[in-house]
């Protein structure tokens, strides 16, 4: 009978000391999260919208401060001094812990619309890759602001 109790605390240990705990490996998505850098840049905004285009398999995330927010509530075009909005864009990837379902990968670009208090000017910004640098080319800049100041507000329901 003792060896039946030895072998069966032995055999418990080797089953308790093999199972590893691999969720927290991936618990956290760290290649789409953002560089330390460019937390600054999205604390204290709310999500407006998001998007996924399955073209170029990209998801987006649409941030702005409640001026911009307001803005977009009354449906108009026209930015107001001190709005700020920001759109985060990842590429898609498959989840490893859910089959079939996908989260964002790679993060692909970060782009910033501020409205200048002192000056009626917008001041758009687009840093690019994993090291976020701000790209210099501005063909295009005109075609993502106006995309930018037209976004709707999700609709989401109250509970």
């Amino acid at each position: 009978m003792k060896t039946i109790l030895y072998f069966t605390g032995i055999l418990s240990l080797f089953f308790l000391f093999s199972c590893s705990d691999k969720a927290n490996e991936n618990a956290l998505n760290k290649e789409a999260s953002l560089p330390d850098a460019m937390l600054d840049n999205v604390s204290g905004l709310q999500v407006i919208n998001s998007s996924i285009n399955n073209k170029t398999h990209t998801t987006s995330l649409l941030y702005g401060n409640q001026m911009a927010i307001e803005r977009i509530k009354t449906n108009s075009f026209h930015h107001q001094k001190g709005e700020k909005l920001v759109c985060i864009t990842w590429h898609q990837k498959s989840d490893p812990n859910w089959i079939g379902a996908i989260i964002p990968g790679k993060l692909v670009s970060l782009e910033i619309l501020e409205s200048n208090v002192e000056k009626e000017r917008l001041i758009y910004k687009k840093y690019e890759g994993n090291k976020m640098e701000l790209q210099k080319d501005t063909l295009g800049n005109a075609y993502r602001i106006s995309l930018l100041l037209q976004q709707k507000k999700e609709i989401v329901p109250q509970l």
